[in-house]
């Protein structure tokens, strides 16, 4: 072909240049293989002819074997989606498109072949070469692996593989979600599946709510669960609905953080707490906590009078007194003086400081199942070292061997 070119370009000039006349004959000594000259055609250069066949070479410069072992058929988008049209492609340089022949390999269950493409195109080197594009569609999400493509190049079989690719569910299909993840505690999942986190009473939950596959938020609101204190630690700034997303992305948005305190034992839900989206599709969507999540509390061990009697309820027997305050031998109770001379002499530890626990001297008074003083509450004796875990104005959850509760800050003295 190449020779073709060569011999084709030569003529033309020689056509431009004869301006009639009768051919001379050569001499007699090679009359049969001389080539007769036009009138007037000025002889042919060779650097002309090797100027010309290198710059027709650079036109394709044929790839070696290794260049062709490491191709691959490559995603021409980051994210592949279900049910639209999807592009793999696949660059050969060196190659011309009249060089290459192509052939589908057996496609997985699912996916659908729509149409190919073969076109020349110059890479960013400045190199000519094939780019053949394949379009497929997919019906069902998740990882996509195809079997090699045959590429036939000038004549000869080379299977070169599809990279491997992640099928994302149609965003206009795909409904916002909620998630939520615990801080310090670890979520069983049942058989019936069921998913349970399993507390001890008045421990507290720290868990974050997160957004996923919503585009802006347009209302986030919350409701107290019974028999605990909750509260919102830090609300993210996507949370405020300033913010929206305009691309699709599988990253889950921050919204805020939340403590939560059962105070008493059983079986929860969830709190209520509800989210309204927008989705990809441009719809409205109101959101809620997974139901599938079950928090079971469950009581402290308290020492009980031996006369309580069975099956009462957990507040009763954590609230009761000591059997040995009960006795017939019963110490009197120390003075609010003799606790603040305790609580002077004790000292934090070097580890209570650097995790900020907190503990004091307990005075005596009522210990109350909630921080309230209407409910019912149990009165204990004073003396003892308790630790301090929550502080809610002027109350403060207090526990120890003996009981645990919330009581009036007036009823304690803090280890400093």
């Amino acid at each position: 072909m190449m020779f073709w070119i060569i011999k084709n370009a030569e003529c033309k000039m020689m056509n431009a240049e004869y301006k009639g006349g009768s051919l001379p004959l050569a001499s007699s000594a090679n009359a049969f293989s001389a080539t007769p000259s036009p009138k007037g055609l000025r002889p042919l250069k060779s650097p002309f002819l090797i100027l010309f066949f290198f710059f027709s070479l650079s036109l394709y410069a044929l790839p070696s074997a290794k260049e062709i072992r490491d191709l691959k058929v490559r995603p021409r988008s980051e994210i592949f989606f279900t049910q639209m049209e999807n592009c793999y492609a696949l660059e050969i340089d060196g190659i011309s498109p009249s060089q290459v022949m192509m052939e589908l390999p057996e496609l997985p269950l699912g996916t659908r072949f729509i149409s190919s493409k073969k076109e020349e195109f110059i890479s960013q080197s400045g190199q000519r070469g094939t780019l053949i594009s394949l379009w497929f569609t997919f019906s069902d999400s998740g990882e996509s692996r195809l079997s090699p493509l045959l590429v036939k190049i000038n004549g000869k079989n080379h299977y070169i593989e599809f990279e491997p690719i992640f099928v994302y569910e149609n965003p206009n299909l795909i409904s916002p979600s909620l998630e939520i993840s615990f801080e310090n505690q670890k979520i069983r999942s049942e058989k019936d599946g069921r998913k349970i986190l399993t507390v001890s009473q008045g421990e507290k939950i720290v868990f974050t709510i997160d957004l996923r596959y919503g585009t802006q938020i347009l209302d986030f609101k919350w409701n107290i669960p019974k028999d605990s204190i909750f509260s919102e630690r830090e609300r993210f700034e996507f949370a405020s609905g300033n913010q929206k997303i305009t691309q699709f992305t599988t990253e889950k948005q921050n919204l805020a953080r939340f403590e939560w305190q059962i105070l008493k034992e059983g079986e929860y839900a969830l709190p209520e707490i509800t989210v309204a989206a927008l989705s990809y599709n441009g719809s409205k969507k109101i959101l809620s906590l997974p139901g599938s999540i079950r928090v079971i509390v469950k009581g402290k061990s308290h020492r009980h009078n031996e006369s309580q009697k069975e099956g009462a309820g957990i507040f009763e027997s954590a609230f009761e007194k000591p059997s040995e305050e009960v006795s017939s031998e019963k110490k009197s109770a120390p003075t609010r003086e003799e606790c603040e001379t305790r609580a002077a002499k004790s000292r934090l530890t070097f580890f209570d400081k650097l995790f900020s626990r907190r503990f004091a001297i307990f005075t005596g008074g009522l210990v109350s199942s909630v921080p309230e003083e209407k409910m019912s509450a149990n009165h204990f004796e004073g003396g003892v070292k308790v630790k301090i875990t929550e502080s809610a104005g002027e109350w403060a959850f207090i526990e120890c061997d003996e009981f645990s509760g919330w009581t009036k800050n007036e009823n304690i003295i803090e280890i400093k």
